[in-house]
């Protein structure tokens, strides 16, 4: 019997038992489409953070006083006077102060989530702000705290239809009404649209009322570029010296993160979510190995006599050895193809869900075959050597 009539015969008698081959092979898929949507949405994760990461230009970092020494230290925060100073470091290149909010806009038809940024006309010398309709923020409408916003393409599309005509009309929030200047292509946050679809904004510094309580002078964070990229260590060092000296403040109340560190620190948590997973998935690929192992017994047990009269008639051990390992290498193989379309489709739902660019991962799709049928050829290797080792005669007596 050639390798082909071997396999022939294996397709059948997968074919004959559905029901039976369908239970043997849930464990392979769950444990594959694990993998390729472990695998398939880690890289997504990767490039997402490798766009948002190239937003900013070379040498950015964010510096600001730790949150558990502000109250001690309500000096640490930064005033709007504090940038001139720091222009005159040789090490800096731009900065500027900004301070973060969560606000719900609206207008008559639709609302939604902005994360806003409120900031001055020099951030777009530290950010690669793709402008695809209208105009950014100008010094001007900064000094005089105009209410005006530039919101991202997402965001405008929702509200007003398309980029082009959400430019001159207006967001309610509940701090105010803000008048729409420009409209960006932002890159989506790491985090995507988890927990809720999230829009992005810049205003003015101190448009926001709420700012302007008596401590609009003092904000949270400095957004600056060093002159140097390649050495940004000094002017972080520089900055927080001048800054613990200007606000009598202990030196190490200033924290800093720059753009690599936080490439890193993302890509690290995204490796260790993947090895977590990946590991229950390995977990579920030998449950259904050893599903696959004992559904060939079963099936050498019952095909004794089919086994002794192949014997009979002058099949080799290595023969019965290889139909038995086809078999099993089949139901893995089957388990293995459906895990990877579940598993690219799982990914397809979650990119839509999070905002993240869909990534067909080739490295999930080679890891799953390798997985897939090496379950079958190690859990299926017992059953056919044993079937390979059944004496003709008592095979034939078998009842």
């Amino acid at each position: 019997m050639n390798i082909w009539e071997t396999i022939r015969l294996a397709f059948d008698n997968v074919r004959v038992n559905k029901l039976r081959s369908l239970l043997t092979m849930i464990g392979i898929v769950f444990g594959v489409a694990a993998v390729v949507t472990v695998v398939s949405i880690g890289q997504a994760g990767q490039k997402s953070v490798m766009d948002t990461m190239s937003s900013y230009k070379p040498g950015y970092f964010l510096i600001y006083p730790d949150a558990t020494d502000t109250s001690n230290y309500p000096n640490a925060m930064f005033r709007i006077n504090d940038i001139k100073e720091i222009n005159k470091l040789s090490s800096i290149s731009h900065a500027a102060v900004s301070q973060f909010y969560n606000l719900e806009g609206k207008n008559k038809l639709d609302k939604v989530k902005f994360s806003v940024t409120a900031t001055t006309a020099d951030i777009v010398k530290m950010i690669n702000m793709n402008m695809i309709a209208g105009r950014y923020l100008q010094a001007q409408e900064v000094s005089t705290r105009q209410k005006v916003i530039v919101i991202d393409k997402e965001a405008a599309t929702k509200l007003f239809g398309s980029p082009e005509q959400a430019i001159q009309r207006k967001i309610n929030f509940e701090q105010g009404q803000f008048k729409v200047i420009g409209v960006y292509d932002a890159k989506k946050s790491v985090l995507g649209n988890i927990g809720g679809e999230q829009f992005f904004a810049y205003i003015p510094l101190e448009a926001l009322p709420t700012a302007n309580d008596g401590t609009s002078s003092r904000f949270d964070y400095l957004e600056v570029t060093a002159a140097d990229p390649t050495n940004i260590e000094r002017a972080i060092k520089d900055l927080s010296s001048l800054m613990a000296e200007r606000h009598h403040v202990p030196l190490s109340i200033y924290q800093s993160v720059t753009a690599q560190e936080n490439e890193q620190m993302i890509t690290s948590t995204f490796g260790i979510i993947q090895l977590i997973i990946g590991s229950i998935a390995a977990i579920s690929l030998i449950v259904g190995g050893i599903g696959v192992m004992n559904i060939m017994l079963v099936s050498v047990t019952e095909r004794t006599r089919e086994i002794g009269i192949r014997k009979a008639i002058g099949a080799t051990p290595n023969a019965i050895r290889i139909q038995f390992l086809i078999e099993s290498m089949l139901l893995s193989f089957i388990g293995g193809v459906v895990g990877i379309l579940f598993g690219l489709l799982a990914s397809y739902i979650y990119s839509i869900a999070s905002g993240w660019p869909y990534v067909i991962s080739i490295k999930a799709i080679v890891i799953a075959f390798v997985f897939s049928s090496s379950v079958g050829v190690f859990f299926g290797f017992y059953p056919a050597n044993k079937a390979s080792k059944l004496h003709p005669i008592e095979a034939l007596r078998y009842e």
